[in-house]
């Protein structure tokens, strides 16, 4: 997979006001008790990638050692493994004697992205069907009247949490660890790409949840399969018209 973002010559794009990091912290505080067992350099890698993620930090920025050790205070080390870590997981490209960069947005793996969703959803979707509890289901429609509400109010970060939740309940309501753990891999990444658009489709996520659920509910799993593929499709072919991406270079 290629990365292309700011020239290596280029003055740097500076790091979002630091309020992106405050904002985060608040966040994590909920889930103090589960950060505090990490290693530093992990906490850190969460922190960034969520950031990332929620275009708090740009694609196309450098990523200084010094200035998150700054922001963090800390030492350059943890930042350096949490750099190192995070160009594992693809969120960054470390260039020899340029510094870190956050990777860009590629028209290539949006479309990976979103072919691979579609295949692992439909599976799911199908197995959630035949093996879905009532417990299940009055998840899935309690996160359904949140996500519509959350449209209807025009709230984007209760819309992007509801449709996080609702692939959480899916996943759980087909019973199949595996399949649950590609899936999430899958949409933590497409959310790099669809979270700077989510106020836009909202309103046709929370429809498209209710449908699925319906289907999911009826036992009919060849169709709820087909209603999970489709809703994938469409997704990834909104996204793409949306940012409207050039092709990769």
């Amino acid at each position: 997979m290629e990365f292309s973002g700011a020239r290596p010559d280029s003055p740097r794009a500076p790091l979002a006001d630091a309020s992106w990091l405050r904002g985060r912290a608040t966040r994590f505080e909920s889930l103090r008790p589960a950060v505090e067992v990490k290693p530093l350099p992990n906490q850190i890698h969460d922190l960034l990638e969520d950031a990332i993620i929620h275009g708090d930090i740009q694609p196309g920025t450098r990523l200084l050692p010094d200035d998150l050790a700054s922001e963090f205070g800390v030492s350059r080390i943890p930042v350096r493994e949490a750099l190192s870590s995070l160009q594992q997981a693809g969120w960054v490209e470390i260039r020899p004697r340029y510094g870190a960069y956050v990777c860009v947005h590629s028209l290539n793996e949006l479309t990976d992205l979103f072919e691979a969703r579609a295949a692992v959803e439909a599976e799911i979707a199908s197995l959630a069907a035949q093996r879905r509890t009532e417990e299940d289901l009055e998840s899935l429609r309690l996160i359904v009247q949140r996500s519509a509400s959350a449209a209807t109010t025009n709230d984007v970060e209760a819309a992007f949490r509801a449709s996080v939740d609702f692939n959480v309940a899916v996943r759980l309501s087909c019973h199949n660890q595996v399949l649950a753990n590609l899936s999430l891999g899958l949409e933590k990444r497409a959310r790099f790409y669809f979270y700077p658009i989510v106020k836009t489709l909202a309103g046709d996520w929370s429809k498209r949840q209710a449908e699925l659920v319906e289907l999911i509910a009826s036992g009919d799993a060849a169709r709820a399969g087909q209603c999970g593929r489709e809703h994938m499709q469409r997704t990834g072919e909104d996204v793409t018209q949306l940012l409207n991406l050039a092709a990769d270079g």
